[in-house]
């Protein structure tokens, strides 16, 4: 396997787990997927993408889901690893 492959395979798995983590916070606030695109202007099937690890958020991203969940960036990074 190249340092390529590697590199890529880190970053998949990296997105998995930010998505699971985001799942989880949201849903512990009783938010919908539907209701969290709405307060962060974006498509239903964008935080979809980014729950499932297809989607690697960009800092703005990241900035408009933790102001969606009404909480920090630093809350919504908090615990993942």
């Amino acid at each position: 396997m190249t340092e390529k492959d590697r590199e890529k395979k880190e970053r998949s798995k990296l997105q998995v787990l930010f998505g699971l983590h985001l799942k989880k916070i949201r849903e512990s606030k009783g938010i919908t997927s539907a209701e969290l695109a709405r307060r962060c202007y974006m498509e239903r099937s964008n935080i979809a993408r980014l729950e499932k690890g297809r989607m690697n958020p960009s800092l703005f991203v990241l900035k408009k889901l933790s102001a969606g969940m009404d909480m920090e960036l630093q809350e919504l990074l908090e615990g993942f690893k």
